[in-house]
Protein backbone atom coordinates (compact mmCIF):
# COMPACT_ATOMS: atom_id res chain seq x y z
CA UNK A 1 0.00 0.00 0.00
CA UNK A 2 1.33 3.41 -0.93
CA UNK A 3 0.33 6.94 -0.06
CA UNK A 4 1.57 8.99 -3.00
CA UNK A 5 -0.58 11.30 -5.08
CA UNK A 6 -0.34 13.67 -7.98
CA UNK A 7 -3.08 15.88 -9.35
CA UNK A 8 -3.50 16.31 -13.09
CA UNK A 9 -0.95 18.65 -14.65
CA UNK A 10 -0.84 20.66 -17.84
CA UNK A 11 1.77 19.47 -20.37
CA UNK A 12 4.71 21.84 -20.68
CA UNK A 13 6.60 20.34 -23.64
CA UNK A 14 5.02 20.07 -27.07
CA UNK A 15 6.47 16.60 -27.65
CA UNK A 16 4.46 15.30 -24.70
CA UNK A 17 1.08 16.81 -25.51
CA UNK A 18 -0.44 13.68 -27.05
CA UNK A 19 0.42 11.39 -24.18
CA UNK A 20 -0.44 14.01 -21.57
CA UNK A 21 -3.82 14.75 -23.20
CA UNK A 22 -4.83 11.13 -22.75
CA UNK A 23 -4.00 11.33 -19.06
CA UNK A 24 -5.85 14.64 -18.70
CA UNK A 25 -8.97 13.08 -20.17
CA UNK A 26 -8.64 10.08 -17.89
CA UNK A 27 -8.12 12.27 -14.85
CA UNK A 28 -11.23 14.23 -15.73
CA UNK A 29 -13.50 11.21 -15.88
CA UNK A 30 -15.78 10.40 -12.97
CA UNK A 31 -17.66 7.12 -13.19
CA UNK A 32 -20.69 6.12 -11.13
CA UNK A 33 -21.60 2.81 -12.73
CA UNK A 34 -19.85 -0.39 -13.69
CA UNK A 35 -19.01 0.81 -17.19
CA UNK A 36 -16.34 3.43 -17.78
CA UNK A 37 -14.96 4.93 -20.94
CA UNK A 38 -12.69 7.69 -22.10
CA UNK A 39 -12.86 7.91 -25.88
CA UNK A 40 -10.39 9.61 -28.19
CA UNK A 41 -10.86 10.72 -31.76
CA UNK A 42 -8.66 8.73 -34.20
CA UNK A 43 -6.63 11.82 -35.15
CA UNK A 44 -5.66 12.31 -31.49
CA UNK A 45 -3.89 8.95 -31.43
CA UNK A 46 -1.73 9.17 -34.56
CA UNK A 47 1.41 10.31 -32.74
CA UNK A 48 1.08 8.55 -29.39
CA UNK A 49 4.62 7.15 -29.59
CA UNK A 50 7.06 7.96 -26.79
CA UNK A 51 10.45 6.28 -26.44
CA UNK A 52 9.71 2.53 -26.81
CA UNK A 53 5.99 2.79 -26.05
CA UNK A 54 2.96 3.34 -28.22
CA UNK A 55 -0.04 4.44 -26.16
CA UNK A 56 -3.27 2.68 -27.14
CA UNK A 57 -5.89 4.15 -24.82
CA UNK A 58 -6.48 5.31 -21.27
CA UNK A 59 -9.52 4.93 -19.00
CA UNK A 60 -10.27 6.69 -15.72
CA UNK A 61 -12.35 5.12 -12.94
CA UNK A 62 -13.56 6.69 -9.73
CA UNK A 63 -16.50 6.85 -7.36
CA UNK A 64 -17.88 3.42 -8.24
CA UNK A 65 -19.24 0.54 -6.16
CA UNK A 66 -19.72 -3.03 -7.37
CA UNK A 67 -21.45 -5.59 -5.15
CA UNK A 68 -21.25 -2.94 -2.39
CA UNK A 69 -17.44 -2.86 -2.64
CA UNK A 70 -15.58 0.32 -3.58
CA UNK A 71 -13.52 0.22 -6.76
CA UNK A 72 -10.41 1.74 -5.25
CA UNK A 73 -6.69 1.24 -4.53
CA UNK A 74 -6.06 -1.18 -7.39
CA UNK A 75 -2.59 -2.66 -7.07
CA UNK A 76 -2.18 -5.30 -9.81
CA UNK A 77 -3.78 -6.96 -12.82
CA UNK A 78 -3.95 -10.39 -14.49
CA UNK A 79 -5.27 -11.17 -17.96
CA UNK A 80 -7.09 -14.43 -18.73
CA UNK A 81 -6.66 -14.86 -22.49
CA UNK A 82 -8.92 -17.95 -22.59
CA UNK A 83 -11.87 -16.15 -21.00
CA UNK A 84 -10.96 -12.66 -22.33
CA UNK A 85 -11.33 -11.33 -18.78
CA UNK A 86 -9.18 -9.02 -16.70
CA UNK A 87 -8.73 -9.56 -12.96
CA UNK A 88 -7.68 -6.76 -10.62
CA UNK A 89 -6.87 -6.71 -6.92
CA UNK A 90 -7.08 -3.93 -4.39
CA UNK A 91 -4.92 -3.13 -1.35
CA UNK A 92 -8.11 -3.78 0.63
CA UNK A 93 -8.23 -7.46 -0.29
CA UNK A 94 -10.84 -7.04 -3.04
CA UNK A 95 -10.88 -8.96 -6.32
CA UNK A 96 -12.58 -7.49 -9.41
CA UNK A 97 -13.51 -9.12 -12.72
CA UNK A 98 -13.43 -6.74 -15.68
CA UNK A 99 -14.41 -7.05 -19.33
CA UNK A 100 -12.40 -4.84 -21.69
CA UNK A 101 -13.45 -3.43 -25.04
CA UNK A 102 -10.60 -2.97 -27.51
CA UNK A 103 -11.55 -1.51 -30.87
CA UNK A 104 -9.12 -0.76 -33.71
CA UNK A 105 -6.25 -1.52 -31.33
CA UNK A 106 -7.50 1.08 -28.84
CA UNK A 107 -8.76 0.54 -25.29
CA UNK A 108 -12.25 2.07 -25.28
CA UNK A 109 -14.20 0.62 -22.38
CA UNK A 110 -13.95 -1.41 -19.15
CA UNK A 111 -16.97 -3.08 -17.54
CA UNK A 112 -16.48 -4.28 -13.96
CA UNK A 113 -18.79 -7.27 -13.93
CA UNK A 114 -18.14 -8.50 -10.39
CA UNK A 115 -16.31 -7.72 -7.16
CA UNK A 116 -15.64 -9.90 -4.12
CA UNK A 117 -13.40 -10.12 -1.09
CA UNK A 118 -10.45 -12.49 -1.01
CA UNK A 119 -10.99 -15.28 1.52
CA UNK A 120 -8.55 -16.70 4.03
CA UNK A 121 -7.96 -20.32 5.00
CA UNK A 122 -10.93 -19.98 7.36
CA UNK A 123 -13.16 -19.06 4.36
CA UNK A 124 -13.71 -15.59 5.84
CA UNK A 125 -12.67 -12.32 4.16
CA UNK A 126 -9.02 -11.46 4.81
CA UNK A 127 -8.59 -8.77 7.48
CA UNK A 128 -5.95 -6.56 9.07
CA UNK A 129 -2.33 -7.44 8.23
CA UNK A 130 -3.55 -10.29 6.02
CA UNK A 131 -5.53 -7.91 3.81
CA UNK A 132 -2.88 -5.97 1.84
CA UNK A 133 -2.91 -7.77 -1.53
CA UNK A 134 -0.31 -6.16 -3.81
CA UNK A 135 1.01 -8.43 -6.58
CA UNK A 136 -0.81 -10.93 -8.79
CA UNK A 137 -0.12 -13.40 -11.57
CA UNK A 138 -2.25 -16.02 -13.29
CA UNK A 139 -1.86 -19.70 -14.25
CA UNK A 140 -3.66 -21.61 -17.03
CA UNK A 141 -4.67 -18.34 -18.67
CA UNK A 142 -3.70 -19.24 -22.22
CA UNK A 143 -4.03 -23.01 -22.58
CA UNK A 144 -7.20 -23.11 -24.67
CA UNK A 145 -9.33 -24.34 -21.77
CA UNK A 146 -11.81 -21.96 -20.22
CA UNK A 147 -12.58 -22.06 -16.50
CA UNK A 148 -9.31 -23.47 -15.13
CA UNK A 149 -7.42 -20.21 -14.42
CA UNK A 150 -5.81 -19.80 -11.00
CA UNK A 151 -4.59 -16.57 -9.41
CA UNK A 152 -1.46 -16.29 -7.27
CA UNK A 153 -1.36 -13.20 -5.08
CA UNK A 154 1.44 -11.69 -3.01
CA UNK A 155 0.61 -9.91 0.24
CA UNK A 156 2.64 -7.16 1.86
CA UNK A 157 1.66 -6.78 5.53
CA UNK A 158 2.00 -10.48 6.27
CA UNK A 159 4.49 -11.43 3.55
CA UNK A 160 3.23 -14.51 1.69
CA UNK A 161 2.11 -16.02 -1.64
CA UNK A 162 -1.42 -17.45 -1.81
CA UNK A 163 -3.28 -19.40 -4.50
CA UNK A 164 -6.86 -18.40 -5.31
CA UNK A 165 -9.53 -19.36 -7.78
CA UNK A 166 -11.06 -16.54 -9.81
CA UNK A 167 -13.92 -16.23 -7.29
CA UNK A 168 -11.51 -15.25 -4.51
CA UNK A 169 -11.57 -18.59 -2.68
CA UNK A 170 -8.40 -19.67 -0.85
CA UNK A 171 -6.62 -22.65 -2.45
CA UNK A 172 -3.41 -22.78 -0.44
CA UNK A 173 -0.16 -20.99 0.37
CA UNK A 174 3.09 -21.27 -1.60
CA UNK A 175 6.60 -21.21 -0.11
CA UNK A 176 8.79 -18.11 -0.42
CA UNK A 177 12.59 -17.90 -0.54
CA UNK A 178 13.72 -17.82 3.08
CA UNK A 179 15.01 -14.24 2.98
CA UNK A 180 11.60 -13.01 1.78
CA UNK A 181 9.58 -14.81 4.43
CA UNK A 182 11.16 -12.85 7.32
CA UNK A 183 9.69 -9.34 7.60
CA UNK A 184 12.83 -8.15 9.43
CA UNK A 185 14.79 -8.41 6.18
CA UNK A 186 12.75 -5.67 4.51
CA UNK A 187 13.60 -1.98 4.80
CA UNK A 188 10.03 -1.07 5.77
CA UNK A 189 6.81 -2.89 6.57
CA UNK A 190 5.13 -1.06 3.69
CA UNK A 191 7.92 -1.83 1.19
CA UNK A 192 7.67 -5.58 0.90
CA UNK A 193 6.29 -7.91 -1.82
CA UNK A 194 4.64 -5.46 -4.20
CA UNK A 195 5.06 -7.40 -7.45
CA UNK A 196 4.71 -10.89 -8.92
CA UNK A 197 4.88 -12.59 -12.33
CA UNK A 198 5.22 -16.08 -13.82
CA UNK A 199 8.16 -16.82 -16.11
CA UNK A 200 7.88 -19.78 -18.54
CA UNK A 201 11.40 -20.97 -17.61
CA UNK A 202 11.97 -19.78 -14.02
CA UNK A 203 8.45 -19.99 -12.56
CA UNK A 204 7.24 -17.40 -10.07
CA UNK A 205 9.37 -14.25 -9.84
CA UNK A 206 8.85 -11.51 -7.26
CA UNK A 207 10.69 -8.45 -5.95
CA UNK A 208 10.70 -6.33 -2.83
CA UNK A 209 9.53 -2.78 -3.38
CA UNK A 210 12.85 -1.52 -1.98
CA UNK A 211 16.16 -3.46 -1.79
CA UNK A 212 16.42 -5.70 1.27
CA UNK A 213 18.41 -4.38 4.23
CA UNK A 214 21.34 -6.66 3.39
CA UNK A 215 21.56 -5.41 -0.21
CA UNK A 216 23.05 -2.18 -1.59
CA UNK A 217 20.52 0.65 -1.65
CA UNK A 218 21.06 1.27 -5.37
CA UNK A 219 20.52 -2.38 -6.41
CA UNK A 220 17.19 -4.07 -6.99
CA UNK A 221 16.82 -7.85 -7.09
CA UNK A 222 14.41 -10.26 -8.73
CA UNK A 223 13.80 -13.50 -6.80
CA UNK A 224 12.44 -16.72 -8.25
CA UNK A 225 10.50 -19.09 -6.04
CA UNK A 226 13.15 -21.70 -6.92
CA UNK A 227 15.97 -19.63 -5.42
CA UNK A 228 17.50 -17.81 -8.41
CA UNK A 229 18.34 -14.12 -8.09
CA UNK A 230 18.99 -11.42 -10.69
CA UNK A 231 20.31 -7.97 -9.78
CA UNK A 232 19.87 -4.71 -11.65
CA UNK A 233 20.48 -1.03 -10.89
CA UNK A 234 17.66 0.83 -9.21
CA UNK A 235 16.35 3.73 -11.29
CA UNK A 236 18.24 6.93 -10.54
CA UNK A 237 15.11 8.86 -9.45
CA UNK A 238 14.99 9.35 -5.68
CA UNK A 239 13.04 6.65 -3.77
CA UNK A 240 12.42 4.60 -6.90
CA UNK A 241 10.54 1.41 -5.97
CA UNK A 242 9.55 -1.73 -7.86
CA UNK A 243 5.74 -1.89 -8.06
CA UNK A 244 5.03 -4.44 -10.81
CA UNK A 245 6.64 -7.15 -12.96
CA UNK A 246 5.70 -8.83 -16.23
CA UNK A 247 7.44 -11.09 -18.73
CA UNK A 248 8.41 -9.78 -22.16
CA UNK A 249 7.92 -12.00 -25.22
CA UNK A 250 11.68 -12.75 -25.39
CA UNK A 251 11.81 -13.89 -21.74
CA UNK A 252 13.21 -10.67 -20.28
CA UNK A 253 11.41 -8.98 -17.38
CA UNK A 254 9.41 -5.78 -17.71
CA UNK A 255 9.76 -3.80 -14.48
CA UNK A 256 7.50 -0.94 -13.43
CA UNK A 257 9.20 1.46 -11.00
CA UNK A 258 7.60 4.43 -9.26
CA UNK A 259 9.61 7.15 -7.56
CA UNK A 260 8.18 9.73 -5.19
CA UNK A 261 10.27 11.48 -2.56
CA UNK A 262 7.92 14.22 -1.35
CA UNK A 263 4.94 16.34 -2.32
CA UNK A 264 7.21 19.04 -3.73
CA UNK A 265 9.29 16.54 -5.71
CA UNK A 266 8.36 15.09 -9.12
CA UNK A 267 6.69 11.72 -9.47
CA UNK A 268 8.67 9.51 -11.86
CA UNK A 269 7.26 6.34 -13.43
CA UNK A 270 9.63 4.16 -15.44
CA UNK A 271 9.15 1.01 -17.49
CA UNK A 272 12.40 -0.92 -17.73
CA UNK A 273 13.69 -4.09 -19.39
CA UNK A 274 15.86 -6.42 -17.31
CA UNK A 275 17.76 -8.76 -19.64
CA UNK A 276 17.94 -12.11 -17.86
CA UNK A 277 20.20 -13.59 -20.54
CA UNK A 278 22.72 -10.75 -20.32
CA UNK A 279 23.98 -11.07 -16.75
CA UNK A 280 27.54 -11.40 -15.45
CA UNK A 281 28.84 -14.20 -13.22
CA UNK A 282 27.48 -12.33 -10.18
CA UNK A 283 23.97 -12.20 -11.74
CA UNK A 284 24.13 -8.45 -12.39
CA UNK A 285 21.98 -7.97 -15.48
CA UNK A 286 21.90 -5.39 -18.23
CA UNK A 287 18.93 -3.04 -18.10
CA UNK A 288 17.45 -0.47 -20.42
CA UNK A 289 14.72 2.13 -19.99
CA UNK A 290 11.76 1.65 -22.32
CA UNK A 291 9.96 4.79 -21.14
CA UNK A 292 10.38 7.28 -18.29
CA UNK A 293 7.61 9.72 -17.35
CA UNK A 294 8.49 12.60 -15.05
CA UNK A 295 5.77 14.89 -13.66
CA UNK A 296 8.36 17.65 -13.43
CA UNK A 297 8.51 17.59 -17.23
CA UNK A 298 4.76 17.91 -17.66
CA UNK A 299 3.56 14.31 -17.68
CA UNK A 300 0.12 13.71 -16.18
CA UNK A 301 0.92 10.51 -14.35
CA UNK A 302 -0.29 8.88 -11.19
CA UNK A 303 0.69 6.18 -8.72
CA UNK A 304 1.12 3.25 -11.15
CA UNK A 305 1.37 -0.08 -9.36
CA UNK A 306 0.17 -2.89 -11.61
CA UNK A 307 0.91 -4.54 -14.97
CA UNK A 308 -0.39 -7.39 -17.07
CA UNK A 309 0.48 -8.83 -20.49
CA UNK A 310 -2.42 -8.81 -22.96
CA UNK A 311 -0.53 -10.68 -25.68
CA UNK A 312 2.16 -9.94 -28.23
CA UNK A 313 3.86 -6.68 -27.28
CA UNK A 314 0.71 -5.22 -25.68
CA UNK A 315 0.41 -4.52 -21.94
CA UNK A 316 -1.98 -2.85 -19.53
CA UNK A 317 -1.00 -0.90 -16.41
CA UNK A 318 -3.09 0.47 -13.56
CA UNK A 319 -2.68 3.18 -10.93
CA UNK A 320 -3.64 3.09 -7.25
CA UNK A 321 -5.84 6.06 -6.30
CA UNK A 322 -5.04 5.64 -2.55
CA UNK A 323 -8.75 6.37 -1.98
CA UNK A 324 -7.82 10.02 -2.48
CA UNK A 325 -10.41 12.31 -4.15
CA UNK A 326 -7.57 14.11 -5.96
CA UNK A 327 -6.55 10.90 -7.71
CA UNK A 328 -8.05 8.42 -10.15
CA UNK A 329 -7.68 4.77 -10.93
CA UNK A 330 -6.21 4.82 -14.44
CA UNK A 331 -6.05 1.91 -16.88
CA UNK A 332 -3.51 2.53 -19.65
CA UNK A 333 -2.93 0.16 -22.57
CA UNK A 334 0.35 0.38 -24.45
CA UNK A 335 2.48 -1.52 -26.94
CA UNK A 336 6.24 -1.91 -26.68
CA UNK A 337 7.83 -1.15 -30.04
CA UNK A 338 11.24 -2.33 -31.31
Amino acid sequence: MSHYFLTCLRPVRSGMILFSTLFLLACGTVAHSTSYRVSMEPDDLKSSQYMQLKLEGSLGISGAKVNDLDVTELSDLAWDADEKLLYAISDRGYLYTIRLSINNNKLTKADIISATTLKGKNKQPVRGRDQDSEGMTIKNANNGRAGDAELIISFEGNSRLVRYNTRGDYLGELPLPKKLSNHRNFRHGNKMLESLTTHPKYGLITAAELPLKANPENQQTLYSQRGQEWHFPRHKAAESSVTALEVLPNGDILVLERAFSGIFSPLVVSLRQVMLNQCDKFSHCKTRDLAVFNSGEGWNIDNFEGLTHLGGNRYLMVSDDNKNPLQQTLLVMFEITP
